[in-house]
């Protein structure tokens, strides 16, 4: 595996994953999102209805933000409290859609397992520097 470079892997397209691409996009990543659901903040949309008790100051991520301003989002008021329906449908869905996150989300993938490669934690050493591998269910 010496001077292959490996994608980051980021498990979960909500609040957090997209983050987390946001901010690898801006240095220059392209990471791969798998999220188990159908759509971009899949679990949140099962308590959508629900208000949140924080701010959207505390929702949106700087590092999303920026994405997203690049493509014309407007952000909401900085002091309401969003439902969780309006936090995908206003934030995570616009976001997942920018061309720097866009072509890393892979949607309906269900991660079973993360191991090391070729390693049995029990017996090898060096497990640090093996590379992980997923295993992913894809319909």
């Amino acid at each position: 595996m010496s001077g292959e470079k490996l994608p980051v892997v980021v498990i979960g397209a909500g609040p957090v994953g997209l983050a987390a691409a946001a901010h690898l996009a801006r240095r220059g990543e392209r990471p791969v999102v798998v999220e188990a659901g159908p759509a971009v903040g899949h679990n949140v949309l099962a308590w959508g209805h629900v208000r949140l008790f924080s701010p959207w100051r505390y929702v949106v991520d700087a590092a999303a933000a920026a994405v997203l301003e690049r493509s014309g989002w407007q952000p909401p008021d900085a002091d309401a409290l969003p439902t969780g329906r309006e936090v995908v449908e206003r934030y995570l869905a616009p976001l997942a859609a920018t061309p720097e996150v866009a072509p890393s989300v892979r949607l309906a993938t269900r991660v079973l397992s993360v191991t090391r490669q070729r390693l049995d934690k029990m017996k090898d050493a060096g497990r640090g520097e093996a590379p992980f591998v997923l295993a992913l269910r894809r319909p």
